[in-house]
């Protein structure tokens, strides 16, 4: 693990200042690129290639990205000590001006742009194996996913908002050519995602070190086919996550994301952006890649002011029960009793690292979800996770388990992660919600304006803005 880690934290630098790096800068929209071929000559540079591309997405994912729909739900306060980009998407009022989502909207077109590159390219190269091909294919088709799944769900209606969901999606790009895009219907942004992590599951190595396996290609196939609403696919893939044995539920939640003695990652983890921070001879290398949610939620200095808080009524739902570890652990109060009274979260202190963008819990809950949606109370084996949660903080067994006991736990367990405003938009395309702080779930600014890049695509169709009252 430690030689892997040390891999990645190098390479990511090397890349930097490498002919890989120049020929594939992104610049939106234009097709300025200098051919793939005149730089990734040997298997060894698409190897350093790959890299670069979970390096990428890791600059995407390692809160940022998350901390957009969180800020847009019912789970964080109004942000306005923060900045007017974030208040403005607090305000469901984005405009194509903002640059705190513009940077992650094309760092994860970056990263597409990478591994379609790859796909197009690997096969070719010098000193390619059938295996290394397979391979590396397999991973950037695994990434391209990733990176599709999360922008669609952030700039377009959810899954299921039109009955054949024929409504507009976001640019589907699937090879290297940079001729500007338009938008693609979400049914088929979601069929090419589905495809990617099939030949992904298919084809990735059942161990791969920190980079994706093939039980992170199920695991995300998972939490695709929840968004889908194709429960009994979620289930089944939630349940040959759970039942393959390599991973085990973290029992302390001061350890539920980071603890590196000994270089090992918490045993939950299925697919992470891992921290590398490596010392050479002459330099410390700084890789922390949970940076998007330190930098935001951080409140373990008693000088810092957390620029995004929780909001009360989270706060409530996470203490009112005292024996709740989850309330005692990753919430305090402050200024109590005061009208200045704030709650700050303990989540993402100092001690978190790594950002999983995959884990155990999260499989936990999406059986248990499914499992009642199929069976309701007559199968109990998702009561069964779910109690398992529940005693790992402390609470006492739940005797059986409704939707709203596994959404209640969902909102518990996956705080500020990114989760919270993708699982009510799911409840809203159920008739499960109406509302989300008070207004329609899919009022136009319920989904992100794209950035004003986009408009050198003739004719490209941005979103309505705001309308949210």
């Amino acid at each position: 693990m430690k030689k892997i880690a040390a891999f990645l934290a190098i390479a990511a630098l090397a890349i930097g200042t490498s002919s890989c790096e120049k020929i594939l800068d992104f610049q939106a929209n234009t097709d300025s690129q200098i051919p793939a071929d005149s730089a990734i000559l040997t298997i060894s540079d698409a190897q350093e290639l790959l890299v670069s591309v979970y390096d990428v997405a890791a600059n995407t994912y390692g809160g940022w990205m998350q901390n957009i729909p969180e800020v847009m739900a019912d789970n964080v306060a109004d942000p306005l000590g923060l900045n007017g980009e974030y208040a403005q998407i607090w305000r469901w009022t984005s405009s194509f001006f903002n640059g705190s989502f513009g940077g992650q909207y094309r760092d994860a077109y970056i990263a597409i742009y990478r591994a379609n590159t790859l796909l197009e390219e690997v096969a070719d190269l010098e000193g390619a194996t059938p295996d290394a091909v397979q391979r590396i294919s397999a991973e950037a088709k695994f990434i391209r996913a990733i990176s599709h799944f999360h922008v669609v769900r952030i700039w377009a209606m959810p899954y299921g908002y039109t009955s054949d969901n024929s409504h507009l999606g976001i640019p589907l790009k699937i090879s290297a050519d940079q001729t500007p895009q338009m938008r693609a219907t979400v049914a088929d942004v979601y069929a090419s995602i589905v495809q990617d992590l099939l030949d992904a599951e298919a084809d990735l190595p059942a161990e791969n070190g920190i980079f994706a396996n093939q039980m992170a290609a199920k695991a995300m196939l998972a939490k695709v086919y929840l968004e889908m609403g194709e429960f009994a696919d979620a289930k089944a893939k939630a349940g040959e996550v759970i039942n393959s044995g390599n991973y085990m539920l973290e029992q302390d939640l001061t350890k539920r994301f980071s603890d590196h003695q000994n270089d090992n990652l918490p045993a939950e983890f299925i697919f992470t952006l891992v921290s590398t921070n490596e010392s050479t001879a002459t330099d410390t290398i700084i890789d922390e890649r949970g940076t998007g949610y330190v930098w935001h939620y951080r409140s373990d200095d008693p000088n810092a002011n957390p620029a995004l808080k929780s909001s009360q009524d989270m706060y409530v739902a996470a203490t009112s029960d005292t024996s709740d570890l989850r309330g005692q652990l990753w919430y305090e109060a402050r200024n109590v009793g005061s009208p200045d009274e704030f709650y700050v979260v303990s989540k993402f202190n100092s001690s978190f690292l790594d950002a999983p963008l995959l884990h155990l819990t999260e499989m936990y809950l999406i059986y248990a979800e499914c499992n009642v949606r199929l069976n309701g109370d007559s199968d109990d084996s998702g009561l069964a996770l779910i109690n398992a949660l529940r005693q790992r903080a402390g609470v006492t067994d739940l005797s059986s388990l409704t939707l709203n006991d596994v959404m209640r736990e969902r909102r518990l367990e996956m705080a500020f992660e990114g989760d919270r405003l993708f699982q009510l938009k799911r409840q809203g395309v159920q008739g499960e919600i109406q509302k989300i702080r008070g207004v329609d779930w899919d009022c136009p600014g319920m989904i992100l304006q794209f950035p004003n890049f986009e408009g050198t695509a003739q004719g490209f169709v941005y979103n309505e803005e705001g309308g949210c009252n």
